[in-house]
């Protein structure tokens, strides 16, 4: 059973990222960017710290303090396949399946805004951290709370023995 839940794993993995790879970064940055992270985190930003005055361009949030450009992979694409196709290869009913997908989807989206604001003020007041919270801290933190959540999610989807 273990050998076809991670040949599971695996194959949503593949699919997961094939799919992601043929659709034009065009698409990405004029729309799934623009409209699902950049236009979120400016209206964050500038909720929080007006001064900012952050605009959403296409996939960019621009100040006069940053320029921060939303690229494939600063979405968190990965980590939301890694979350996905361990929910979809665990051993659990469709209804507890779908629940643990839309609440690791909106887990991850809602980190990944988090992670992007935070990187912004990175961009625009520290930049000389930008590097390690960007490409280790961000990434490792997103993996650990995927899997902290997968845990969580997998623990409450265990049959508990009615006694009898």
């Amino acid at each position: 059973m273990f050998l076809w839940q991670f040949i599971l794993f695996v194959g949503c993995y593949w699919l997961l990222n094939q799919i992601y790879f043929l659709i034009p970064d065009q698409i990405y940055s004029d729309m799934i960017y623009h409209y699902g992270v950049v236009l979120q985190c400016a209206s964050l930003i500038n909720a929080f710290a007006p001064l900012e005055q952050v605009a959403a361009v296409q996939n960019h949030l621009m100040s006069v303090h940053a320029d921060l450009q939303i690229i494939r992979g600063c979405d968190s694409a990965g980590v939301l396949f890694l979350m996905m196709s361990a929910v979809l290869a665990f051993r659990a009913n469709w209804p507890k399946k779908l629940l643990g997908l839309v609440l690791g989807i909106a887990l991850i989206y809602g980190l990944n805004i988090a992670r992007v604001t935070g990187i912004y003020f990175l961009v625009a007041y520290h930049r000389e951290w930008f590097e390690f919270v960007h490409v280790y801290l961000a990434p490792t933190l997103m993996t650990l709370f995927a899997f902290i959540f997968f845990a969580w999610w997998a623990i409450g989807c265990r049959d508990v023995a009615k006694p009898a």
